[in-house]
């Protein structure tokens, strides 16, 4: 027998329930769908009354109306944010790769232009580092090449216009003695070929030391250091230039230290940098003047060096040509020639050879009291 309650319509939220007497007979049934189904599918319970069983019911959900409802809710609303949250999420992070992207990429578009302008050869030009991050070394790199690159080209033209300029004047004097020569038609005798000598010596000189000169700024300069005793090396070039001394009695005071003081540097390089301090000491220094040297032990940036002055009495430099001193084939006095000034490249051999071994030269002058270079070389055991 089934009993219903007479709603027949369908309704999924409304609770269906089915009760079955022992021997399995349907005695009520409340729902819409088929009371197989839910015998089959449905939740079930024993009805005990005094320990025996007097039914059986069966269930769709236990939880009322109000309940299921609520539950269908909250699962319906976690349905729709797990679908909702994805799709923001993926948004959110589309965009925020976008503007990471453009942020990245911003520094760098930046780069491009200052890259195209140095591969079309505009080497001056300086990119503002405005980050310390991988982007900024990027552009401390860019500016270093082109800097570098631009030094290099320097180098290149000046030593095009200086060898022009400087072999113009001993070229002309050979071939002017050629055609003298040419046009006499007879026996040459020796004293005629001594002035070509003398040139063909001064242009050997002039090329070789522009070859030092070139190779020492590109750095490419071949160095054979170990530690060295100055005070013998000095002493040496002292010895040389001792005759023509005291020929014009140019006094030559020494004030070496009471320890020994070894420098890490190649000899041969140094020794032709401190023969031309002293020779340019020489020459600006008057008869009855006095030329000092002194060697001490000295630091800078942490750093031990050994520094050598050579101070002369001469006529000193002013201190607007100071800065100019020592570039090459430049001269304090321009009536000078290359005869009685010499070439204008001692000084800035010397400067060179002492960047090379990681030290530094300083000049102070005072027109009319003389002139003190300094050179500070890198100590036996302090070398970087």
């Amino acid at each position: 027998m089934m009993i219903s309650d007479g709603l027949e319509q369908r309704n999924p939220d409304q609770r269906e329930i089915a009760l079955l007497s022992p021997d399995g007979n349907i005695l009520f049934f409340r729902g819409s769908g088929d009371p197989g189904s839910l015998i089959q599918q449905g939740k079930l319970n024993k009805v005990m009354v005094n320990g025996t069983t007097v039914g059986t019911i069966y269930v769709n959900r236990w939880e009322s109306t109000e309940d299921y409802l609520l539950k269908k809710y909250v699962l319906d609303s976690m349905r729709t944010s797990s679908f909702r949250v994805p799709v923001f999420t993926g948004i959110v992070a589309l965009l925020l790769g976008l503007w990471l992207t453009k942020k990245l990429t911003q520094p760098l578009n930046r780069l491009i232009p200052a890259i195209q302008k140095i591969a079309a050869g505009e080497l001056q030009i300086r990119i503002p580092v405005t980050t310390r991050d991988e982007v900024g070394k990027v552009t401390e790199a860019l500016n270093h090449m082109a800097q570098q690159l631009f030094r290099a080209e320097e180098v290149r033209k000046h030593l095009t216009a200086d060898v022009a300029h400087e072999l113009r004047t001993p070229l002309s004097i050979i071939q002017c003695h050629m055609e003298v020569i040419q046009e006499g038609g007879r026996d040459i005798p020796p004293e005629t070929l001594l002035p070509i000598q003398d040139e063909v010596i001064r242009l050997s000189k002039l090329v070789d030391d522009l070859h030092q000169l070139t190779l020492a700024e590109a750095g490419k300069l071949q160095l054979d250091r170990s530690p060295t005793d100055l005070v013998p090396l000095l002493d040496r070039i002292i010895d040389m230039l001792k005759p023509e001394a005291e020929e014009r009695h140019i006094d030559i005071v020494r004030s070496y230290p009471a320890q020994k003081l070894n420098a890490f540097v190649d000899p041969n390089r140094i020794t032709q940098v401190f023969y031309n301090l002293l020779i340019n000491a020489m020459r600006y220094t008057s008869s009855g003047g006095r030329i000092s040297i002194r060697i001490t032990d000295s630091s800078h940036d942490e750093s031990r060096f050994a520094s050598v002055s050579i101070a002369d009495t001469g006529v000193g430099i002013a201190a607007e040509q100071l800065p100019f001193l020592f570039d090459r084939f430049y001269r304090v006095e321009e009536s000078r020639s290359r005869h009685t000034g010499g070439m204008g490249l001692g000084l800035a051999i010397a400067k060179e050879f002492v960047e090379a071994h990681q030290g530094f030269i300083s000049v102070q002058s005072e027109v009319g009291r003389g002139t003190q270079f300094t050179v500070y070389l890198p100590c036996a055991g302090a070398e970087k």
